[in-house]
């Protein structure tokens, strides 16, 4: 007779199983993300949007704006070029989606592939069960929900890390070069999407493939993948030559250098003023990412970390899930090699950003390292039943208990991402609905603005300008005459953000 633990489980071994996952992680994204109607909240962002529409059309930046001051943007030069300043890996992602119109698609594309891989993986080295409790431990936790339901990096960065595991898995098992070449792929697209990410993926990787080329004497497959990896990475000099020119300039140091000297790498504040002013908003944020340099200079390196690594467990164990912390814990112990490696890989990423400044609640940056902590959880929690009574009969049970909270965490989600979205939101409906197009709008922020409000961009711009229906602007003065006379085909109106009206300009 078949043991009543493998009837329970037997369906989540059927090779469409990782395939029903990553759909159903799509469709949770999609409707938490729905409450926003795709309409980007935060600057990195908005950044990422106009470098996704530039890459759509087949071009890596375009010409300067005419009077660049009235288009300055968060994380976006616009001297000597207009275009954003990170590396080209998640726009060059997103740009199919832009070029369909849909640019909401990409994003649920790639987390689609990486909730399919969380259970795929899990499945591999432990089975059916746990690949169940991972993915649902994983797919609800909040930082999940509300950091893919958007544009940032991370949703192309993560996916690339368990597309590496997954290849590094397959090489190490086979020994094929594809395998090999697969998994230097997808470091080398990690590292030109999100650099110091992909160094704490890369490292504990090296090593793993350096110890089996020793014992195997496989060198061909690392010269092969050396190859692949390299091809990758050099789009990174292409994208800083046909941005700013010259190879030795990245857009990334551009700008750094015209806007944020003090944010880089270290244990220094950077005392070098920056070459370009900025409008009064966006000088509220670059005070505000200065004093958080600061701080992370003060702060004992040992103290910030261990602060960061405590956000970190608080979002996953938030709320009902507080009592799995047990199942973390039994669950680190008995999971085995390939979990101590996926889990200290993301202890690796969250210490090497400890010479970053951010934040102890932006548990962004970490989102590759949740899988690893669903997986220790999940395999917790598989010791705990096999140690109770009854324990395969209660967990179906347990399961779908698990299943009913996380829905409730997506619906959750979906409303603060709502209310989240609400200004930028209704900022860009009202801007499509104004009756004359092309035009100019000119912000003028409210003197009052909350602290929070200076992460939310309103001034933020297609990346193809001149066929852009609006241009969103500072608010000058009397110097806005100055824009609308370059541009006299555009009508022009002012936003006043504090009353949250529209005002045409006459000419």
């Amino acid at each position: 007779m078949t043991p009543v633990r493998t009837l329970r489980w037997e369906w989540s071994g059927h090779p469409l199983a990782p395939v029903i996952a990553g759909v159903l992680t799509g469709l949770a994204l999609w409707w938490v993300w729905a409450a926003t109607g795709g309409v980007p909240v935060m600057h990195d962002e908005w950044a990422y949007w106009l470098q996704a529409g530039q890459y759509a059309h087949g071009v890596w930046s375009q010409p300067s704006p005419v009077i660049p001051e009235f288009f300055e943007q968060m994380y976006v030069l616009v001297t000597p070029a207009f275009a954003a300043k990170y590396p080209p890996g998640h726009a060059l992602a997103l740009a199919p989606g832009f070029l369909l119109g849909w640019p909401m698609l990409m994003p649920l594309v790639l987390s689609a592939g990486t909730g399919g891989l969380v259970f795929a993986l899990a499945r591999r080295v432990s089975g059916g069960g746990v690949a169940v409790a991972t993915w649902l431990f994983w797919v609800g936790t909040f930082s999940n929900l509300r950091f893919r339901a958007s544009y940032f990096s991370e949703v192309t960065s993560s996916l690339c890390w368990l597309v590496a595991w997954w290849a590094l898995l397959e090489w190490r098992e086979t020994g094929r070069g594809r395998w090999m070449v697969m998994l230097a792929g997808a470091i080398g697209w990690c590292a030109v999407t999100r650099p110091y990410t992909a160094v704490a993926l890369a490292l504990p990787v090296a090593v793993v493939v350096l110890v089996t080329v020793v014992r195997r004497g496989a060198w061909r497959s690392v010269a092969v993948g050396l190859g692949a990896g390299t091809l990758v990475v050099l789009l990174l000099p292409i994208w800083t030559s046909r941005t700013t020119g010259r190879w030795t300039d990245s857009p990334l140091a551009a700008y750094t250098r015209q806007y944020l000297p003090f944010d880089v790498p270290g244990f220094h504040v950077d005392a070098t003023p920056p070459e370009r002013a900025v409008p009064v908003e966006m000088g509220r944020v670059r005070e505000f990412l200065r004093g958080i340099k600061e701080a992370q200079v003060r702060e004992p390196v040992l103290r910030t970390i261990g602060a960061r690594a405590r956000f970190v467990a608080l979002d996953t164990f938030a709320t009902w899930r507080l009592p799995l912390l047990f199942c973390l814990v039994v669950g680190i112990a008995v999971m085995g090699a390939p979990g101590w490696f996926a889990l200290g890989t993301g202890l690796l990423l969250i210490v090497s950003y400890g010479a970053q400044a951010h934040t102890e609640d932006w548990t962004l940056y970490y989102l590759e390292a949740l899988p690893a902590l669903a997986y220790a959880t999940a395999c917790g929690a598989r010791r705990f039943i096999r140690l109770t009574p009854m324990g395969a009969r209660v967990a179906p049970v347990a399961a779908v208990l698990v299943a009913a909270l996380v829905a409730r965490d997506i619906g959750r989600a979906r409303t603060i991402m709502g209310r989240l979205s609400a200004v930028p939101r209704t900022f860009v409906a009202s801007v499509a609905a104004l009756p004359k197009r092309p035009n100019i709008v000119f912000v003028r922020y409210a003197p009052d603005r909350g602290a929070g409000a200076m992460h939310i961009a309103l001034v933020a711009n297609d990346g193809m300008l001149e066929a852009a229906p609006s241009w969103i602007v500072h608010d000058r003065g009397d110097d806005n005459q100055r824009l609308m006379r370059v541009a006299p085909g555009r009508s022009a109106y002012v936003y006043e953000e504090s009353t949250r009206t529209f005002t045409e300009i006459a000419r």
